[in-house]
């Protein structure tokens, strides 16, 4: 099997350690140079990585006729009884579903994508229809982006799941590593405090939690905030700081690599995510598998699956700081059997949603194509000549 991303990251390569104990892996990285996420990261996986070169930008693919090139000369070395796209609107994608489709290749997709991620108009909706008849299965993050496919006519036998994993129990190793050690030169990590993980972006809403924040503060809410992440608006972020009741017991920090990332959520108390829309939200199942209560904006991908408020966790409305106040406030007064008892719930949850879920979803996707790949052939072709179509687009 060949699988295509953008660039293998470390939570895409502990997957794919998963996925070799059930099948044989080759990667093909689309992007190898992205910056989207600055990883400091060499794969190790014991499967097969393979790069595509050319790209003028590192965050774009080259042009069609070298991508071609490459990719005719990778499938015929490799003769992968089944392609796998890591979305599907790059043209890289587009390019490979069309000479997967040449060689009677089934294509299998894997997707976070929900209805209400964004606006939906009937044009565009009409091309992922017909787009998604190139793929014979599907693996999805979560019940959210499996409805989504279903209303795009997507067969539901054909879809599985999940893909948005974590390595649970590195998150909590690291996590109780950094609890059995005391930090005297950072004070706010040394107290409790809330911790937010995410890009310093408009969909991240950081605004609406400093706003649920600062109202926590002047009714006498103890603890600190932490922000992890890096992004545009990160200036925006700062003097909406300094305009908090007590702007001292809030840290900033830059994006942080695996093992650090670890420890923060260790010397966290809980953990927050206030998006105006995630797809998933990776970050909530970090927390979770870190040992912290989380609070998660209703419109992360993940609640679905995850969150059973007030049990494993709490939710709520990110139009709503006011909510998100009083949560904060709730979750300072936890006791310790509570919070305990949510924690416990928590974990239960993460075991539908670990490396060797992943693996298996993934093994039951590609045995799926295989099997109905042959019955859908000229319904492929149709899909694949769009793909084509599409790459030709600027």
């Amino acid at each position: 099997m060949l699988a295509a991303l953008h660039r293998i990251g470390p939570y895409h390569d502990i997957r794919f350690q998963a996925a070799t104990a059930l099948m044989d892996l080759q990667v093909l990285e689309t992007r190898p140079a992205s910056q989207e996420y600055p990883w400091e990261f060499t794969p190790t996986g014991n499967y097969g990585r393979h790069q595509l070169r050319g790209a003028a930008d590192p965050d774009r693919d080259a042009a069609n006729p070298l991508l071609d090139r490459q990719l005719q000369a990778l499938l015929n070395r490799l003769q992968p009884a089944v392609v796998v796209t890591t979305g599907w609107l790059d043209r890289a994608y587009h390019r490979l579903i069309w000479q997967a489709h040449r060689r009677g290749i089934p294509v299998v997709l894997i997707s976070d994508s929900r209805q209400r991620d964004e606006p939906r108009t009937w044009p565009k909706e009409w091309l992922k229809r017909q787009l998604l008849h190139s793929y014979a299965a599907a693996l999805v993050a979560g019940s959210e982006s499996r409805a989504y496919l279903e209303t795009l006519d997507f067969p539901a036998p054909g879809i599985f799941q999940p893909w948005d994993v974590v390595d649970n129990g590195a998150f909590a190793a690291g996590a109780e590593r950094a609890r059995s050690h005391q930090l005297h030169d950072l004070p706010i990590l040394s107290n409790p405090h809330f911790l937010c993980v995410s890009r310093f972006v408009a969909k991240k809403n950081h605004s609406g939690l400093l706003a649920a924040f600062g109202a926590y503060q002047q009714q006498g809410g103890s603890w600190g905030l932490r922000l992890i992440g890096a992004g545009p608006l990160e200036l925006e972020i700062r003097s909406a700081i300094a305009c908090l009741p007590n702007p001292s017991r809030v840290r900033i920090d830059p994006f942080l690599q695996l093992e650090p990332l670890q420890e923060a959520y260790g010397r966290a108390s809980c953990f927050v995510l206030a998006s105006h829309s995630d797809q998933w939200g990776l970050v909530v199942n970090e927390a979770m598998a870190a040992g912290l209560p989380v609070i998660v904006s209703a419109n992360s991908g993940c609640c679905m699956d995850l969150i059973d408020p007030g049990v494993s966790g709490w939710v709520f409305d990110p139009e709503q700081p006011q909510v998100l106040t009083a949560l904060l406030h709730q979750a300072e007064a936890q006791s310790r059997s509570e919070r305990s008892m949510m924690v416990a719930a928590g974990c239960q949850k993460l075991k539908r949603f670990d490396p060797r879920s992943f693996a298996e979803g993934l093994a039951q996707a590609v045995a799926w194509a295989r099997t109905t790949h042959p019955k859908q052939r000229s319904q492929a072709r149709h899909g694949a000549l769009l793909a084509r179509l599409l790459s030709h687009q600027p």
